[in-house]
């Protein structure tokens, strides 16, 4: 227990503010805090101040803050026998806690403690109703940090659900904007780096791969660029005291959706404002906001290089990129992976395609297809497919200035004019109601029940042919986004060699059940399949009309 020596008291003063003011060492609170101390102090010349100790920036829920720890370890090594705050809610704002080392620990460790805005001090005597004070002034600050807390979430969520960025630190590739601290803008020298870790993956380069290359270069990580850049970053994924590039850093950028303009927010939370332990929502529950800032990477590649992790995409050591092939060619008997194989005979190299469950005996398929043979396969059906895809946009005009509206487009258009009818024929039966009730041939009751009848079908059908015509602007303003994965086919038009990226750019898969008889799922069939409806539909029309005249 701590003695009084000569009857002086040796006192640790301690200030505390749960944010940070601005780029100033000390804000104004903690200024203020101190000198109501010090003007204290010069009333009670039995006390001497041993330090001052300061929490900027830290939440009074917790005690584990550093300044409080080493007050603490002052008190427990006797050079401090007394504690002196501005008030309680400047000591702590957690009511269990607070009143533990106040009202055990202190005495216990022989610690007076002065609270002086709440005229608390623990070497004077105490009435009972002041004793009683003390727990409800710890327990009314408790609940002022619970109610800032549940303020605090709901305006973060507000913030959330409007697609305002609110991590205190910008993704790599983006920086946040001078004008708006919840905004994002591509910080371009950064964004650079991403789109070239995507078009290796994309290649065919593994995650280790591309941490290699990106090391050899001497691109900085992540966290050190943030550095460079003034930031005081810390995160918790740092593991060697080198900053290098590790796999799990390219993961982390090849899996983030930020890099498509989209925002997905809120995927943990913490169950109460005492507890800073982080747990998982489910993934529903999360956040998810579209077109909140300016894409690095468009939704294709971004899909493109999430469906090559669900791929077998396993690299031979002595390669630096995947077999083209690799993960995309499956058997058709099975679905199982088809897997290349090198055979030496006769001084020559032979290499062919195999079922790999067919060695384990799981798929009937033991027949091998020459490497060659499939491959000028493959390059002659993506080649042919290719030109129908270009022959269809000339058609379609997607590619001049006529716009194409699409299959579905022409039906909702059809639809809104059979509702067009529908409705005039309601407005021609509320005119004839009328005349059968001047002719006494209906009741004027009869003739009001009909006529609101007939006032409610043609609101009901106002409001269809409205959500329709809605329907069809949203069409016509994503023709551009529609004209798109034709321009994906076209620009690979006249390619003389197959390459991994052309392969993951346009096939979703590849089966095989003999070697005459490959077949090949492109990419963006429904879009290709509704295209062609669309071209069939209006040569029909065409005919139709011709008959007609």
């Amino acid at each position: 227990m701590n003695t009084i020596l000569n009857g002086v008291y040796m006192a640790d003063t301690y200030v505390r503010l749960s944010k940070e003011d601005g780029d100033k060492v000390e804000s104004d609170s903690i200024v203020n805090q101190k000198a109501l101390i010090r003007e204290f102090l010069k009333t009670h010349p039995e006390i001497q101040i041993y330090e001052e100790k300061v929490d900027d920036g830290y939440t009074g829920v917790s005690f584990q803050r550093p300044a409080f720890q080493e007050m603490l370890e002052d008190i427990k090594a006797g050079r401090v026998n007394c504690v002196i705050v501005k008030d309680l809610s400047r000591f702590g704002r957690n009511y269990i806690e607070a009143g533990r080392y106040i009202e055990k620990i202190f005495p216990y460790l022989g610690v007076r403690f002065i609270a002086i805005n709440d005229n608390i001090d623990t070497a004077e005597e105490m009435s009972a109703s002041d004793e009683m004070l003390i727990p409800f002034k710890n327990l009314i600050n408790d609940a002022y940090c619970r109610d800032i807390s549940v303020k605090v979430r709901s305006h973060l969520d507000v913030k959330r659900e409007s697609g305002q960025y609110i991590s205190p630190f910008a993704p790599y590739g983006y920086q946040k904007s001078p004008h708006n601290k919840n905004q994002l803008i591509v910080d371009e020298k950064a964004a650079s780096i991403v789109r070239q870790i995507f078009k290796w993956k994309i290649e065919g380069m593994s995650a280790a791969r591309i941490a290699d290359r990106l090391n050899g270069l001497g691109i900085p990580t992540p966290m050190e660029y943030k550095r460079m850049n003034g930031e005081n970053y810390q995160c918790c994924f740092r593991k060697k005291a080198d900053a290098v590039w590790m796999v799990s850093s390219v993961r982390r950028i090849l899996c983030n959706e930020v890099y498509t303009g989209i925002l997905v927010q809120g995927k943990t939370y913490s169950p109460s404002y005492k507890v800073r332990k982080r747990i998982r929502k489910e993934e529903k529950e999360w956040v998810r906001c579209e077109n909140c800032h300016e894409a690095i990477i468009s939704a294709e590649d971004f899909v493109q290089v999430k469906q090559s992790y669900l791929q077998d995409t396993r690299v031979s050591p002595k390669r630096q990129a995947l077999y083209p092939f690799s993960g995309i060619v499956k058997c058709g008997h099975c679905g199982g992976n088809m897997t290349r194989r090198t055979v030496q005979a006769k001084g020559k190299k032979y290499i062919y395609l195999i079922c790999v469950e067919s060695k384990n005996k799981r798929c009937t398929f033991h027949k091998t297809i020459s490497m060659t043979e499939f491959e000028d396969a493959i390059l002659s059906i993506i080649n042919f497919h290719i030109e129908n895809v270009f022959e269809l946009s000339k058609m379609l005009k997607v590619a001049q200035e006529i716009p194409y509206r699409g299959y579905l487009s022409e039906k909702l258009q059809d639809t809104i004019e059979e509702k067009k009818r529908m409705a005039e024929k309601k407005r021609h039966y509320s005119a004839e109601v009328y005349e059968d009730y001047k002719d006494g041939i209906i009741t004027e009751e009869e003739y009001r029940e009909l006529k609101a009848a007939f006032r409610l079908q043609t609101a009901a059908l106002a409001e269809e042919i409205n959500a329709l015509e809605q329907e069809i602007g949203q069409l016509a303003k994503s023709r551009e986004d529609k004209a798109e994965w034709v321009n994906r086919f076209i620009e690979c038009r006249g390619f003389g060699q197959l390459t991994r990226e052309i392969l993951q750019k346009l096939v979703e898969e590849i089966r095989v059940f003999d070697k005459d008889r490959i077949e090949v799922a492109f990419k963006y069939q429904s879009e290709y399949e509704e295209a062609c409806r669309y071209i069939r539909d209006r040569k029909e029309k065409e005919e139709a009309g011709q008959k007609g005249e």
